[in-house]
């Protein structure tokens, strides 16, 4: 799992936070990864978005850790996103009734979007 994230001085509102899961999203994992995720959150974003192209498993405590994530942010008027689940992760999250309350992008949104944003270079 990577990201970067610094908590500001002073109150701090920021539009997206994006975070990058690169392993399995479970209770030998919850630490760090709640780390990370609390230091996003003393950012004030809008909107947190948890990308899960690399994620290949979820366990029941992923699950839990991203719905106590979801509504910590509720709290605050911002918004989680998982972008790009695996179909198995997909599955995971619809059985346990999950992509009913989080906001689920699913991969071809995700990559269609992509391929839509500038690329950057400047003419």
């Amino acid at each position: 799992m990577s990201a970067v994230a610094r908590p500001a001085a002073g109150p701090v509102a920021v539009p997206t936070v994006e975070i990058y899961l690169t392993d399995r999203l479970d209770v030998a994992c919850l630490a760090p990864v709640r780390a990370v995720l609390d230091t996003a959150v003393l950012l004030r974003p809008d909107r947190l978005v948890v990308d899960m192209t690399r994620c290949v498993g979820i366990d029941a405590a992923g699950v839990a850790l991203l719905l106590d994530l979801h509504r910590q942010l509720l709290r605050v008027g911002a918004r989680l996103t998982l972008r790009s689940p695996s179909p198995r992760l997909r599955r995971i999250l619809r059985i346990s009734r999950v992509e009913q309350v989080l906001h689920v992008v699913p991969e071809e949104t995700a990559a269609s979007r992509r391929a839509t944003e500038p690329t950057g270079s400047t003419p």
